[in-house]
């Protein structure tokens, strides 16, 4: 007997491996600006500009468009970098639609939970998500793919949460299983919201958010005894 009758991904990191795409894309953006420049070094520094960009975003501060070239001018001009931040965007994201990998066991996981209703829920720019998504044909695997550009409100506000409720037909909450690697977004959205919440704690990170999940996991293809 099921445990869960819908399951709702996070899909960057969470199914597709966003964190190898971003590294291969930010390397041949950087050697396109100027190859004596170390990418590799300069990566983490960019990584936590784009995140408190997108902390910014989930709390509804900015928009889509400003998260896109803001995060680079303040990188660039950090680092007295002279390249124009809305192309720097284009190329990026050029980059990362050009390399979509799944997160591991996450292509055979779908493959093996099929008799489960399923969709895509992510804080992702529709401009990047589509392209990776129908790549890997992911929408062959989810009734909805739901996309925080697309309806201009972002995990974990309860308005996204409240739009994928209403694709499912208000389905009984405790019924349905949000899964996600981010406590602020995926796990406190789900909860605040009445889901069923599981974390994807690929790195084994330590929980001291006091947003506590209903299940945790380690590996991707651990789902399964959850649901």
């Amino acid at each position: 007997m099921k445990n869960f009758d819908w399951l709702l991904f996070d899909l960057d990191n969470t199914i597709l491996d966003f964190d190898k795409s971003s590294k291969e894309a930010f390397k041949s953006l950087i050697n396109h600006i100027d190859n004596s420049l170390d990418a590799h070094n300069l990566y983490p520094i960019y990584h936590e500009i784009n995140l408190e960009y997108w902390e910014k975003r989930e709390a509804g501060k900015i928009s889509h468009t400003e998260l896109k070239w803001k995060r680079w001018h303040d990188f660039f001009d950090a680092h007295a970098i002279d390249f124009d931040p809305h192309h720097s965007n284009d190329l990026y994201f050029e980059g990362i639609k050009e390399n979509p990998f799944f997160v591991d066991h996450a292509d055979t996981l779908l493959n093996e939970i099929q008799d489960h209703e399923m969709m895509i829920i992510t804080n992702g720019l529709s401009e990047v998500q589509r392209p990776r998504i129908e790549a890997k044909r992911l929408q062959d695997f989810f009734e909805h793919i739901v996309i925080s550009d697309e309806i201009n409100v972002a995990k974990p506000q309860s308005g996204f949460f409240e739009h994928c409720h209403d694709l499912i037909d208000n389905h009984q909450k405790d019924r349905v299983l949000v899964i996600g690697d981010t406590l602020k977004s995926d796990i406190l959205g789900g909860n605040n919201f009445g889901f069923k919440t599981c974390w994807y704690n690929h790195y084994d990170k330590p929980n001291n958010s006091g947003i506590e999940p209903d299940f945790s996991i380690h590996s991707i293809k651990d789902l399964k005894e959850i649901i």
